[in-house]
């Protein structure tokens, strides 16, 4: 059976994407960078002229941002990218350290003899390499 070029798939996945996938995209990527500020308003009038849609579609995406807590809505306001407290940001890096010691825990169930010889491998090529820049650090000094 023959592969489609992934020209194709990719072209063909982009076909499949909505504007309202889009534009969620696209402000969940302003947010986490920065360019839409947290406790800022956010103008749905703003928003389609920026991002090029209608109000249907930057409300099914507003409605996404909201549900990942992205955003939060205040009746007869608006919409406001969220505000994170010391105690949100403390919550996230706590779920983060449980997350990914059962990646840790799952990976080292599931590793096969052949990575295990390829992580000792590195681990050697890595020490010889640092032992090699202690030595020539020392023949400089």
């Amino acid at each position: 059976m023959q592969q489609a070029p992934s020209s194709i798939i990719e072209s063909s996945d982009e076909a499949n994407i909505t504007l309202a996938d889009r534009v969620f995209a696209q402000i969940q990527d302003a947010i986490v960078k920065g360019q839409l500020k947290a406790g800022v308003k956010m103008s749905e009038a703003e928003l389609t002229t920026r991002y090029g849609v209608s109000r249907g579609p930057l409300r099914e995406a507003l409605r996404r941002l909201e549900a990942r807590k992205l955003l939060t809505r205040i009746p007869h306001v608006g919409v406001r990218v969220v505000e994170l407290t010391i105690d949100d940001v403390l919550q996230m890096y706590q779920v983060r350290e449980v997350l990914e010691g059962m990646a840790a825990r799952l990976a080292a169930e599931h590793v096969t003899e052949e990575e295990v010889q390829g992580l000792k491998q590195l681990l050697q090529q890595r020490s010889e390499e640092h032992t090699s820049e202690l030595q020539s650090h020392h023949v400089i000094s």
